[in-house]
């Protein structure tokens, strides 16, 4: 799925727009949401600063908002020679992600399979956006015909959401490496093709930007699973459709490291869960003994004596490594 140059009659500046509209919609947005959701008693308690700190989460909301009207008032004006039937199933799979997320958000689901198989089926649609049946894995081509558009874009889509959801729990942390791995599949695909493959996902892009400011240390309001799930559905269906699987695959290598590890003390090991651990009187971040083998944010904070702010500033370091091997080398 891409945009015809020709369409804009070599007038960038209205892919500039697309962005612009999702990014200033969110700004506006964002002091709207944050009121709101106080005000409605939707917050979590920020654990890692003294005292008794409450933030909204849900922030998500935000987000959606800007994408929405970026979308609204693109479709108004630039979309009107595209096939916007595309551009609908893209968005409805991140709507539909985001709308699980709300739910998710609000009744706090634990069986972890139960996700995996509702965001399996809600990933569906993306199928249909897959003009591929090949995948291409270090040089070799993996003719996967109608395996790749109906079983394994769906899956792509479902683990990659559930990747971004997983590795997360410090204000900024998984906000901020989104947005790292957004911008770093918008490189990547701008090298391979040209702007006119970047429109569907600049008012995510657009959106993500606005927001992230927000959301790092100290956190003002935080994304929450309707904006992890919302991402993590936009950048999987995006690697996907754009050939990107095996690109996908080297930059999430840490956040595929980090659900192992969750996945082995948790399902595997049986160790019971404990999703926070404390905090020392000099601000850095004490890790639960039973469990700090179970992320790599918790490997970090129990072998070194960091802050929040710091173990999550690591954290970006370790994947903007892996982003920039993808794009160098794959």
């Amino acid at each position: 799925m891409y945009l015809d140059p020709n369409i804009f009659n070599n007038t960038n500046y209205k892919l500039a727009l697309i962005f612009l509209y999702a990014f200033f919609a969110t700004m506006v947005a964002i002091p709207y949401f944050i009121k709101k959701l106080v005000k409605l008693g939707y917050v979590v308690q920020d654990r890692y600063k003294k005292g008794i700190v409450k933030i909204p989460s849900m922030g998500g909301l935000a987000i959606l908002a800007g994408i929405m009207i970026s979308l609204a008032l693109s479709t108004l004006f630039f979309f009107k020679d595209i096939r916007t039937g595309e551009l609908f199933i893209f968005y409805f799979v991140i709507i539909v992600y985001a709308m699980y997320g709300i739910v998710d958000d609000l009744f706090a689901f634990k069986q972890r399979y139960d996700k995996i198989i509702t965001l399996l089926i809600l990933s569906l649609p993306v199928g249909v956006l897959i003009a591929h049946d090949v995948i291409n894995v270090f040089g070799y081509n993996l003719f996967l015909g109608d395996w790749l558009p109906y079983v394994i874009a769906p899956i792509y889509v479902m683990v990659v959401a559930n990747l971004l959801n997983v590795h997360s729990g410090f204000n900024g942390q998984s906000a901020g490496l989104s947005l790292i791995l957004l911008m770093t599949v918008a490189i990547k695909t701008y090298m391979m093709n040209d702007v006119s493959h970047l429109f569907v996902i600049l008012p995510i892009l657009g959106a993500f930007i606005a927001f992230i400011p927000n959301a790092f240390y100290p956190a003002k309001i935080l994304e929450g699973n309707v904006g992890q799930f919302m991402v993590g559905a936009a950048l999987g269906a995006f690697l996907i459709i754009n050939k990107l699987e095996v690109f996908g695959i080297i930059i999430l290598i840490p956040h595929i490291v980090n659900f192992i590890l969750d996945t082995y003390i948790l399902t595997i090991r049986k160790i019971p869960d404990v999703k926070f651990g404390g905090i020392r009187k000099n601000g850095t971040i004490i890790a639960p003994e039973s469990v700090r083998f179970k992320s790599i944010k918790y490997i970090l904070t129990y072998y070194f004596r960091l802050k929040e702010n710091e173990a999550v500033y690591i954290i970006y370091g370790i994947t903007i490594v892996f982003c920039v091997i993808g794009v160098v080398f794959f």
